[in-house]
């Protein structure tokens, strides 16, 4: 069997909360074969059940729609990727592409398994993975960027070689395979289910360890072992796995705690006690790749202004923000929005970068500085927009403004859970077509470890478009030059410098405030033995999770 990962965006205390956002609005229910549900870790028989407790269903099944923490969980266990990453995260390893090589710096070649089939029992061909690959980049889907500097597809169907041409040279493109663009469908079924593949009326057919037996919205997802699975279904410990929908932190904790459910991740502070108290059940954390900041809408009054953007950042006080909303697992940010497992291309010069550089921890002298250097001398008021659970950041953001007696007035705009995507990635707009909002927390989880992953997704002028993750809405021509110089350089040394260049760019800019990293973190039940990485996100499948013998 292959091996796979599972760990993760897209959360204020939470990951899954401030990147995702993202919630199916269908209702109803699509039935393969029937559904029911045993309490947690019950077997059947000899039928082995691990129940998820999950905060949001996703969007869809189809992976064009897999951007988000609520597709993550249930995704990778569907369908395949060409490639999967390691557990450490830096390296690749074989999958639907059982080996690959890059021919020259636009070319790469990948050699595709033979003999897969799809869960419906369809053989798996190269006009499949053709038109899986092709279908990213004709059509715009949320994660057809990572295809940009794609020049086209060919394959060989007598050698199963799958050959990419580029049209320039991209040091990030070997991570590609292994996320969810490059998950491959099957074709026939696509074409005749159209825009009703993956959703409650449509089809979910893949490669993965296990195939969509039930979906009943807003209630429980169910999926049952894939006959076809080409790693061989017998080496699964698992038959059936249970996504309860448990949309309330509270409520998914306390199912926890009752033993209703045997997994659950990214414990929010207020709800890490409960969790603590579930008893047979074991808490894991590791570095990952995930951060929380606060981002200026800088198309916007008054945050267009550099000084306006400083005199806020200056007010905050980042380690009690960290305390009260981060908890035991956060560690408050320096001068970057990356987490520290991202250094990793030159750890001493990015460490002392992120140290050294201005990170904006409270200064009540240079707030009242940058004011009066701005656009807005005499003060001026801005809308903060939050969702009820996290409230108390927000309120906590007020007080420390109000504290430093300057003519600043943040209003706090409360939006439903359920608008936080549309909101957070600017669907919703004002009368002008800009993002709604002149302020929020958010947050991230970078695509793979390399530092790209934030400053292509998050800072990058390209990505200021609905659906973009550049929430700060900046646009800055020599960050972007510097930026796009480091995906054509194929020296790591090199490249790491032009980020570092880049990102020094940023942090003088402000368009956002680094508020605290975090470890991310999961409880199993006890029966259970299953490890996390920081690729999580691109990664988790229950195919790696076994019994204890």
């Amino acid at each position: 069997m292959k091996k796979r990962l599972l760990s993760l965006g897209l959360t204020f205390v939470t990951a899954a909360s401030l990147l995702t956002g993202c919630s199916s609005s269908s209702s109803g229910s699509a039935t393969n074969t029937g559904s029911g549900t045993e309490s947690a870790g019950q077997d059947s028989g000899d039928e082995v059940t691990f129940t998820i407790g999950y905060p949001a269903e996703p969007p869809s099944m189809d992976p064009k729609d897999f951007n988000s923490t609520a597709c993550t969980l249930i995704g990778y266990d569907c369908y395949d990727t060409l490639l999967n990453f390691s557990m450490e995260g830096s390296d690749l390893e074989p999958a639907l592409a059982e080996s690959w090589e890059q021919v020259d710096d636009t070319t790469y070649v990948y050699k595709i398994r033979q003999g897969v089939k799809f869960s419906n029992g369809d053989d798996m061909t190269m006009e499949d993975v053709l038109y899986s690959m092709n279908r990213v980049t004709d059509e715009a889907y949320s994660m057809s960027y990572l295809f940009e500097n794609v020049d086209s597809f060919e394959v060989n169907e007598d050698t199963y070689e799958l050959t990419v041409h580029l049209k320039q040279p991209d040091a990030t493109w070997k991570y590609v395979p292994a996320t969810s663009p490059c998950s491959i469908v099957d074709k026939k079924v696509v074409e005749d289910e159209g825009e009703n593949y993956g959703q409650l009326s449509g089809s979910c057919v893949g490669t993965g360890p296990y195939m969509l037996k039930s979906w009943e919205s807003g209630a429980e997802i169910v999926t049952v072992k894939n006959p076809y699975y080409w790693g061989d279904p017998d080496t699964l410990d698992v038959d059936k796995v249970v996504y309860e929908v448990i949309a309330d932190d509270t409520s998914r904790a306390l199912a926890a705690q009752s033993g209703q459910i045997d997994y659950a991740r990214n414990m929010s502070s207020e709800t890490l006690p409960t969790y603590e108290n579930a008893k047979n059940m074991t808490i894991s954390t590791y570095d990952a790749t995930d951060s929380i900041f606060l981002a200026f809408n800088c198309e916007k009054e008054p945050f267009d202004d550099v000084n306006a953007r400083k005199a806020v950042a200056y007010c905050i006080d980042k380690k009690a923000y960290t305390d009260l909303i981060g908890g035991k697992y956060a560690t408050t940010q320096g001068a970057f929005i990356l987490p520290r497992t991202m250094f990793y291309l030159d750890e001493d010069a990015w460490n002392e970068a992120n140290d050294s550089l201005e990170s904006y921890q409270q200064d009540f002298d240079k707030a009242k500085e940058a004011l009066a250097a701005s656009k807005y001398p005499d003060g001026f008021e801005f809308n903060y927009y939050t969702v009820p659970t996290y409230k108390a950041g927000a309120e906590a953001i007020q007080s420390m403004i109000k504290e430093s007696g300057l003519p600043i007035t943040m209003n706090i705009i409360e939006m439903q859970q359920a608008d936080q995507f549309s909101v957070s990635y600017g669907y919703t707009t004002d009368d002008d077509g800009k993002r709604v909002y002149d302020m929020l927390a958010t947050g991230w989880t970078s695509d793979w470890l390399d530092p790209t992953g934030y400053m292509k997704n998050c800072l990058y002028g390209g990505s200021n478009y609905q659906g973009g993750a550049n929430k700060a809405a900046w646009v800055n021509a020599d960050f972007d030059e510097l930026l796009s110089q480091s995906y054509i350089e194929t020296d790591d040394s090199i490249r790491s410098k032009e980020m570092l260049e880049a990102m020094k760019i940023a942090v003088e800019d402000c368009p956002y405030v680094p508020m605290y990293e975090y470890k991310s973190n999961y409880i199993i039940n006890d029966k259970f033995e299953y490890e996390e990485g920081p690729n999580f996100f691109w990664n988790f499948t229950v195919a790696n999770v076994h019994l204890k013998k």
